[in-house]
């Protein structure tokens, strides 16, 4: 499994999303994607053979992230402010970490009664790493939202004083052409990601001129 490989279950929804306690019991969501975890690890490991002591020993973590989402690319660029908390909207959907004892593994996606996506074997690593930079930079209070973007992860972090900053894994650094693990302010990064929406108008505009001038 590559860095960006993951069991999809069910519909993937882009999902952008803010820090949430853990709910206690793992709910069935979570059960479904972390057994569809062992499963394809199984199978990875050894076809029609017990689970691995890996595979087999793997929780998820003991928090739990909840979702939010971007909007269409026309209302983005309408977009005036800012502040991104400003452009995200909720969803039911919450991710958490895989863990082998301290070890992440990767990372699940899943709503309280259903699986979403399960694996990110590097990438949930490095999702982690980002969170606890995060968490030692501005303090354990701070607030984290993330949401996905052109395949790669963002980071919004509100700090007790209300300020806001963003954080880029390496995939949406690359996108954005902005630095990853670095705290950046939320203007540039809003403006980057306008500039995303504003590239995709301009490409619908010109295949449907060339769609026309063909017929």
């Amino acid at each position: 499994m590559n860095k960006y490989t993951w069991t999809l279950i069910g519909t993937v929804i882009v999902a952008g999303i803010s820090l949430a306690t853990w709910a206690g019991a793992i709910n069935q969501g979570d059960k479904e994607a972390l057994n569809a975890y062992k499963k394809m690890e199984q199978a990875r490991n050894q076809e029609n053979k017990p689970l691995s002591k890996s595979s087999s020993n793997v929780t998820l973590s003991d928090f739990s992230i909840q979702g939010a989402v971007l909007p269409e690319a026309d209302e983005i660029r309408k977009y005036n402010n800012t502040n991104m908390q400003g452009l995200l909207s909720s969803t039911d959907e919450k991710l958490s970490f895989i863990m082998e004892e301290d070890e992440v593994k990767g990372i699940v996606i899943a709503t309280d009664k259903e699986p979403i996506m399960a694996g990110g074997e590097k990438s949930g690593p490095e999702l982690f790493d980002l969170y606890e930079n995060i968490k030692n930079t501005l303090g354990k209070d701070v607030n984290i939202t993330y949401f996905s973007y052109s395949g790669g992860f963002i980071f919004v972090a509100t700090d007790s004083e209300g300020e806001e900053s963003l954080w880029l894994d390496q995939r949406a650094s690359t996108f954005l052409d902005l630095p990853s693990h670095k705290q950046l302010k939320s203007e540039e990064v809003v403006e980057k990601i306008r500039e995303g929406a504003e590239s995709v108008d301009e490409e619908k505009t010109s295949q449907l001129e060339m769609g026309s001038k063909s017929e």
